[in-house]
């Protein structure tokens, strides 16, 4: 079982370190472009106006062409290349996670006194809200979340750069208790506004898709029930490890939460 390490991490503070990085990266980019307007300005200067027996010209001339050469590049690599906010999926569940299109995401299992969980890690890259199915399909003996049900959907909306979690209670029949599971996985998002401009540049592993009809009928979140009729295109194959010594039937408290452990800077009304 893959032991998660956000248990370690308060999410007060994840969010207020968000909400400085990006202050001080705005800070320090609004300098480098007074920096790059500086050596705008010095380099004709030194160059073209100055004297030949102006003092310290061959220094000005280089430190001209240097001061404007460093700070365009760092300024080209902060506006195009660098992150916008810090990886935090990456900070909790490591290098390997999934991608549907701008969601990044991971399925883990982890135990909170006798009581099992799948949770679903989450990470928006984009600055727009987004909606979002997570599918798994167990084997039929799998897991339990609620009596008969057999593929899963994590139905959820996630803000702009937001990190956050599903958690889902499930009963772990004997049977399977200490085996790893194979799950199939797939997934599906919808920008209603467009993805807007990319917060994270790292992307997930690809993993298999279904047909989503998101303008049809209004978006209901939480975990539904689906037929494992259903097509999947291409889904992975995701290895779940179930835990022993934990309850084993339903208790008819299955009741889904998502948790937002750190806003991304822009919070949507839906």
């Amino acid at each position: 079982m893959i032991a998660p390490k956000i248990a370690a991490l308060d999410a007060v503070w994840l969010g207020n370190y968000d909400a400085e990085g990006l202050i001080m990266n705005e800070m320090r980019n609004f300098i480098m472009v007074l920096l790059v307007l500086g050596g705008i300005i010095w380099v004709p200067v030194a160059y073209v106006v100055l004297s030949d027996d102006a003092p310290l010209l061959l220094a000005q001339k280089i430190g001209s062409v240097l001061l404007l050469g460093t700070c365009a590049s760092w300024m080209v690599y902060a506006l195009w290349f660098e992150d916008k906010l810090p990886d935090n999926l990456k900070e909790v569940i490591g290098e390997v996670y999934y991608e549907a299109d701008g969601l990044s995401f991971m399925p883990i299992i982890r135990v909170n006194n006798g009581q099992t969980e799948i949770c679903v890690y989450y990470q928006n890259r984009f600055e727009e809200p987004c909606e979002a199915i997570v599918h798994l399909r167990p084997p039929r003996d799998g897991f339990i979340i609620k009596a008969g049900m057999s593929d899963v959907h994590f139905a959820f909306k996630a803000d702009g750069g937001d990190f956050g979690v599903i958690h889902q209670s499930i009963a772990v029949p004997e049977h399977i208790q200490g085996e790893v599971l194979t799950i199939k996985l797939a997934a599906a998002t919808y920008y209603p506004r467009s993805h807007g401009t990319r917060l994270r540049k790292h992307e997930g592993l690809p993993c298999g898709t279904f047909i989503v009809d998101w303008t049809g009928a209004a978006f209901k979140t939480g975990v539904h029930e689906i037929s494992d009729e259903i097509e999947l295109k291409n889904p992975v194959n995701l290895h779940l490890a179930m835990p022993i010594d934990v309850n084993a039937e339903p208790t008819g408290t299955e009741v889904w939460r998502q948790e937002q452990l750190s806003a991304g800077g822009v919070t949507t009304t839906y």
